[in-house]
């Protein structure tokens, strides 16, 4: 015998159908999504990371360049004035404090050039020590001489260029990171996608049986 099911249960069954699918791909989904997003954040946030590594890097190795330069400067602008004012006092061993100064020079071009930290660090610190002596000097000729704006750049610069050696290695790894997140988002992103059509055609197929119950009459 063939049962015969009217119209307002067949839709009561489709509705039913519907409404289990949606429980089903609902949850599988609401699981899904939250890895997806963290994924998504994760991704934007290494993106602005690289982004800003880079620009850092750009910045970093023109400004210790620069500070150097700029200390080269002030430099100039300082021993110049403060070797005639020792010549115009009759200072006995010019001569000599002139040498230290051709020796700032020198140190300076290795400054410009320089590859290898160690290498500025040195440099560096002689530069101060004969600033210190030049200052010694001038003070007991009663010549009063401040070197600390010389200092504080090449102290600046060497900062700056440690900080960019620092963020030599940053690139890649953040490289290799946002593969590895892109690799795993792309892994669910098919199964996110497909759940999410999915889940948008059994609620307008709802929407729609929700409206034909409503307009049965029994």
């Amino acid at each position: 015998m063939i049962e015969i099911i009217d119209s307002s249960k067949l839709i009561e069954q489709v509705i039913d159908k519907h409404k289990k699918l949606l429980d089903t791909y609902g949850s599988e989904f609401t699981e899904l999504e939250s890895k997806f997003n963290t994924l998504k954040q994760q991704s934007d946030s290494v993106k602005k990371e690289i982004e800003f590594t880079g620009t850092r890097i750009e910045v970093l190795a023109e400004k210790y360049h620069l500070l150097f330069y700029q200390a080269r400067k002030l430099r100039e602008e300082t021993l110049n004035p403060f070797f005639e004012n020792m010549r115009k006092v009759g200072t006995v061993n010019l001569n000599d404090l002139q040498r230290l100064g051709s020796r700032i020079e020198e140190l300076e071009k290795k400054l410009q050039n320089s590859k290898h930290i160690e290498d500025e660090e040195k440099s560096i610190t002689e530069i101060k020590n004969i600033l210190y002596e030049l200052a010694s000097a001038g003070k007991k000729a009663g010549i009063m001489i401040a070197f600390d704006g010389i200092i504080d750049k090449l102290n600046e610069a060497n900062t700056s260029h440690r900080e960019l050696l620092s963020l030599q290695d940053k690139p890649k790894q953040q490289s290799e990171s946002s593969k590895d997140v892109e690799q795993q988002k792309g892994d669910i992103e098919g199964r996110y996608n497909w759940l999410k059509h999915r889940i948008e055609s059994h609620n307008n197929a709802l929407a729609h049986w929700e409206k034909q119950k409503g307009g049965v009459t029994s």
